[in-house]
């Protein structure tokens, strides 16, 4: 059988790329292995790019996190205080509406 490729294309912030290629026969679980085998290759590279700029920014945004947090909190106070309640009718149904 003849083989194909998977390709993947990694565009950074900076606008330089990276290219991914497995190669794969022409058969389903031939390609579903290299979809995998792609998955963890990207998989891969992003999971340095995250350590990378958490070196590059400290201590890994800890202190920022825990305001951004806080404002998150804050937001859903406000949202809470901004929905009126509304209570359900123990009376029962809702009363039909009459035709004019």
């Amino acid at each position: 059988m003849a083989a194909c490729e998977l390709k993947g294309e990694l565009k950074y912030r900076d606008g330089e790329t990276k290219k991914i290629t497995v190669k794969a026969e022409n058969n389903l679980k031939s390609i579903i292995s290299s979809v995998k085998k792609l998955n963890s290759d990207i998989s891969e590279v992003l999971t340095s790019l995250v350590e990378q700029e958490k070196c590059l920014t400290g201590n890994g945004n800890k202190g920022d996190s825990v305001e951004d947090e806080e404002e998150d909190d804050s937001d859903e106070q406000e949202d809470a205080e901004e929905t009126p309640v509304v209570k359900p009718n123990s009376d029962g149904p809702p009363a039909k509406r009459l035709k004019p």
